[in-house]
């Protein structure tokens, strides 16, 4: 009975013993899963993190266009399924928006999300802004991998943009861009476009993988727009290092094959030519253009290598109101040079045509008065400002430029040169003294001998008895400088600012500098002041600014400041810069200038026409001379002008003929065909 007893205790005890140790045991195991979870847990966290922060850093440096930063790590393996190394995985991202002229990168949305192991994905919006608009809402997803801390990209060609696949291209076709025209003021053409077809390849279209050149495929365009073969393989070779690049092979003729197929590597594009129908007789005025540079580009994300650009003149002042959009496309192509997808779309748009006050036929007639003789003449209507003609001569053929004269700085805009105005200049200084009140027209002056020696002016004439009549005819320096010494400096020079438009900017799509009468920009002492009465000294004024402020004697006294620009507004007037009086009273004594037969500006003397006008000679230094004439319309008002020859005596000896001579053909036209309208 005992013994049963005992055995029943043992056997008790021991299922006892093994159910602590069961006991034991699973909390042993569970102790150890529930540390492992939390291990695991803290570890799947701390990647997490890591991962966010690693899009965060990449996504700004994305928006930023910090290339070489985004693939700083980047998997070998994904690398070389790419054909790519990991010295600079990120050149190709920075080559291909470079292409794209990227300006500006919009991040948002971005996400990261675990895939599994120690890999994750993340995914962000992005806006990409070029030159011709906006690559919207684009869907980014960068697979990487985190291991020890640090992020590995797994490279792919959607990291450049999302859809493009491994073979494909991006592309910018373009086509149009047609330029506005110049056009005068009866609507003809100054400045016009002709249009070609041209035949561009883009050579990466014409290799094969190994980069040798596809010789049947550059035979059989060759042969289709009948070019040759090394023409293509010229190109291809040209542009090695841009493969991807436009490369034009020929302007197609009209029989030749002008359609755009797709898949053959060629595209046919239209091409804008520039016209000039004037041209020399207008081309230092309307300037002209060639093609884009790398460096036009590279200050100008807008233009491409395709693209015309203003070098000179009012092609260049008007640059970008005349050069319009053309049509562009940013596309994805694959292999074969086909579109797979358009990124961006920019419709055609014509540049602005910008019309002139200039008229052809008088700038026609002015330029070929000259000759090619160096100078410049400038033909204003008076009323309403506008500028007729303005012309430099000699010029320079604007489609090939090159000149007749190169000997006499045919690129040289001498309208905008400044000049010493001469004896022209006594018009304004007679108009002065008069308005003062301290020149009496009629007041006869004894003048002995030809030089004055008090101040050191000299006169070409020996009148003894000169009155403001002999003394515009006669263009008698020593009168005009001791009448404006009468007035003084200080009131000549705030007549000259005040009225006279010195120191005024005229607003003209033109650089010049404005007229300036002492390069200290006061006159220093009375000998330079009775220098200036007569136009020389330090005066400077180029010849748009001289017809300007000589036309007051056509505008009974008010000045008009010249228009280059047709359009609706009214000119601005300077009003009352001299009395109606006074005004007839210098043009009536200017009449036998040019009717008298020992008038200076006889040439132009036609029985049918009535002029005013002023001769002036300008001394420019050892014993040289340019001529000068300023011409008033008496009877139409059509025009005001002035003419300036360079150079007509040199070294003491006739050379170029006079201004009256010069002006001529353009007064004849003037006179006897110009309608103003």
């Amino acid at each position: 009975m005992d013994d049963d007893l005992n055995s029943k205790k043992q056997s008790i005890g021991a299922k006892m013993k093994n159910k602590k140790s069961w006991l034991i045991g699973i909390s042993i195991a569970l102790i150890v899963l529930i540390a492992g979870s939390g291990a695991f847990y803290y570890y799947n966290q701390t990647q997490s993190s890591q991962a966010r922060q690693f899009a965060r850093e990449y996504t700004k440096n994305f928006a930023q266009k910090k290339y070489s930063q985004l693939l700083k790590n980047t998997d070998k393996n994904s690398l070389k399924a790419y054909g790519l190394t990991d010295k600079d995985p990120s050149a190709k991202i920075e080559k291909s928006f470079d292409y794209l002229g990227i300006e500006n990168i919009k991040v948002s949305d971005v996400k990261t999300n675990y895939k599994g192991g120690n890999r994750f994905q993340m995914t962000y919006n992005a806006d990409l802004k070029t030159p011709a608009g906006m690559i919207k809402n684009k869907r980014y997803v960068v697979n990487f991998k985190i291991n020890k801390k640090q992020a590995t990209v797994i490279y792919n060609s959607n990291l450049i943009l999302p859809g493009l696949a491994k073979d494909d291209h991006l592309n910018i076709a373009k086509d149009g861009g047609q330029r506005g025209q110049i056009l005068d003021r009866n609507g003809k053409v100054l400045a016009g476009t002709k249009i070609t077809k041209e035949l561009k390849i883009v050579p990466q279209y014409f290799l094969n993988k190994d980069g040798s050149i596809n010789q049947d495929q550059v035979d059989e365009v060759a042969k289709k727009y009948n070019a040759t073969s090394d023409e293509i393989t010229k190109g291809i070779n040209a542009y090695s290092n841009h493969p991807d690049w436009a490369y034009t092979v020929k302007s197609l003729g009209d029989d030749d094959y002008q359609k755009d197929d797709d898949g053959d590597g060629a595209s046919v594009q239209s091409s804008y030519e520039r016209e000039y129908p004037l041209g020399a007789a207008a081309s230092l005025l309307i300037g002209y253009t060639s093609t884009a540079t790398s460096d036009d580009v590279a200050k100008d994300a807008t233009l491409s290598g395709n693209d015309i650009v203003g070098r000179a003149g009012l092609e260049k002042a008007y640059d970008k109101q005349l050069r319009g959009k053309e049509t562009i496309k940013y596309q994805i192509l694959n292999q074969k040079g086909e579109a797979k997808k358009t990124l961006l779309y920019q419709k055609f748009e014509k540049g602005q045509d910008i019309k002139l006050t200039i008229d052809s036929d008088v700038q026609k007639a002015t330029y070929d008065g000259f000759n090619d003789v160096p100078g410049s003449a400038v033909i204003q209507a008076p009323k309403t400002g506008d500028l007729l003609a303005v012309v430099s001569t000699p010029s320079y053929d604007p489609t090939t430029l090159t000149s007749n004269n190169n000997a006499d700085y045919p690129f040289m805009a001498r309208f905008a040169k400044g000049y010493a105005p001469a004896s022209t200049f006594k018009q304004v200084s007679a108009a002065i003294g008069l308005s003062k009140g301290t020149l009496n027209p009629d007041e006869v002056i004894k003048i002995e001998g030809t030089k004055w020696t008090p101040y050191n002016v000299t006169r070409v004439n020996s009148d003894t008895e000169v009155n403001l009549k002999t003394a515009l005819q006669h263009s008698d320096n020593v009168y005009f400088a001791q009448q404006m010494l009468k007035v003084g400096r200080d009131t000549f020079q705030s007549e000259l600012t005040d009225k006279f438009t010195f120191g005024r900017d005229y607003k003209l799509p033109i650089t010049m500098k404005a007229a300036s009468f002492s390069n200290t920009g006061k006159l220093e002492d009375n000998k330079q002041l009775a220098d200036s009465a007569y136009g020389q000294a330090q005066m400077s004024v180029n010849p748009i600014e001289m017809v300007t402020m000589f036309n007051f004697l056509d505008n009974d006294g008010n000045i008009v400041m010249p228009k280059l620009i047709k359009d609706d507004k009214k000119p601005v007037v300077i009003k009352d810069a001299v009395k109606s009086d006074d005004v007839k009273t210098i043009l009536d004594d200017e009449v036998g200038i040019v009717s008298d037969e020992d008038g200076y500006a006889h040439n132009l003397y036609n029985e049918g026409y009535n002029l005013a006008a002023k001769t002036g000679t300008a001394e420019t230094g050892n014993n040289n001379q340019n001529a000068l004439v300023s011409i008033h319309d008496l009877q139409n008002n059509k025009f005001t002008g002035i003419f300036v020859v360079e150079n007509s005596v040199v070294n003491g000896e006739n050379k170029n003929p006079q201004a009256d001579d010069v002006a001529k053909n353009a007064v004849d036209y003037l006179e006897n065909t110009f309608v103003n309208q």
